[in-house]
């Protein structure tokens, strides 16, 4: 009987878990994680970092039972050490080893790394880490955040609402710079501004210890420091396997399956088929992963009955909250060349549109939240429209 192994127990993981169920897959699913306990949301860790509890069952994805139900096996606490591709079996780091006969890696990333940053710097992606986060917080009254990401800001404003006299340090020139148009960093800059952060851009770290940062001029400022200056995928174990491998993932195909036979990747460590560009690509956000679980599960079922499978068309919805203000980011809005704004951003009531050439990119919506989806599916509408036309040529 067909065994499929997935190697990570995120929300990728166990969306790829459910949906093979959900769609007749009855052969044994065994989900490894390196994370003790339950499967969690983890999307939702920084979005107050200083007010929530995270270390309750309020953040488990689902109960113990509802796994057991559909007998999907998870082993938590457990590290895949190597993949030998041609026998077709993992190596765990308790000395065991698991055939498989589909293999779906959801290893997620991990902080990224900076020379000037000291490893002990605290970062936010575990919900160990947010528990240390959290405790931080609420034992400190200065903070500095490095990064001004969406996780950076998250936390930033977080703490400040907490009473932390909280500075963030930003290399670029605007705040969230990657992802969203001039237009909204100003937005953001002047929102975290009003509610007493200091923000910093341009602004580069000589040395960033946990308790002080000393900034390329010389100065220092003193106090609990966080990084936030981005993830990277955890693509070691793909490497080793010799699967391709980009910066920006494990290269797969619009299915989903990896150079490999019988391996596929999804969520953040998935370099996917750009929708614009089609060069492989990052979409390390929840939607995204719990999207790609879906569609794996859909190729899984498919490639094992003999039949084609249907390609993904990925087009990224993230959310944030900031100081109270609602945040969709629909596509890719940081990649237009030009904006139409409807309604008032300063008001916080606007969506705003991002183009490049003629073609609709992206979209941040304002205190709008109900329009998220409803300005992705239009994007994704257009960029297959679009694609499908260049195809045709």
């Amino acid at each position: 009987m067909t065994r499929t192994v997935i190697v990570g127990t995120g929300i990728a993981g166990m969306t790829t878990a459910e949906t093979l169920r959900s769609r007749g897959h009855i052969a044994p699913i065994t989900v490894i994680g390196d994370e003790p306990g339950l499967p969690y949301r983890r999307t939702s860790l920084s979005k107050d970092i200083a007010g929530i509890v995270v270390d309750d069952d309020s953040f488990e994805l689902r109960p113990a039972a509802h796994w057991a139900d559909r007998d999907i096996e998870i082993r938590s606490g457990t590290a895949v050490a190597d993949i030998d591709a041609d026998r077709r079996s993992i190596g765990c780091d308790d000395g065991t080893r698991l055939d498989y006969d589909i293999l779906v890696l959801a290893t997620g990333g991990r902080s990224r790394s900076v020379d000037t940053i000291d490893a002990e710097v605290p970062t936010l992606r575990t919900r160990a880490d947010a528990i240390g986060i959290h405790r931080l917080l609420h034992s400190a009254d200065r903070l500095t955040v490095l990064g001004g990401g969406l996780i950076g800001l998250e936390v930033a404003a977080s703490a400040a609402r907490a009473g932390l006299d909280v500075w963030v340090v930003e290399a670029a020139d605007r705040l969230m710079g990657r992802v969203v148009p001039a237009e909204v960093s100003a937005l953001l800059l002047d929102l975290h501004r009003d509610r007493g952060v200091t923000v910093l851009t341009d602004t580069a770290v000589g040395r960033a210890l946990p308790d002080r940062v000393t900034f390329a001029d010389g100065t220092e400022r003193t106090g609990a420091v966080i990084s936030a200056v981005g993830t990277a995928p955890r693509t070691d174990l793909a490497r080793r396997a010799g699967l391709d491998v980009t910066p920006a993932g494990v290269t797969v195909d619009a299915c989903l399956r990896t150079s490999v036979s019988g391996i596929y990747a999804v969520g953040d460590v998935a370099a996917v088929p750009h929708a614009i560009t089609s060069e492989p690509a990052a979409l390390d956000h929840w939607m995204a992963a719990t999207e790609q679980g879906a569609a794996v599960a859909a190729t899984i079922v498919a490639d094992l009955a003999g039949e084609p499978s249907e390609a993904h068309v990925a087009v990224p919805l993230a959310w944030t909250v900031q100081h109270g203000v609602n945040l969709q980011l629909a596509g890719w809005p940081g990649t237009g060349d030009r904006i139409e704004v409807d309604g008032d951003p300063d008001a916080h009531d606007a969506t705003v549109w991002a183009r490049h050439g003629d073609l609709v990119v992206g979209a941040v919506t304002i205190g709008r939240p109900a329009q998220g989806r409803r300005c992705r599916d239009q994007i994704r509408e257009v960029v297959t429209k679009d694609r499908e036309s260049r195809i045709a040529v």
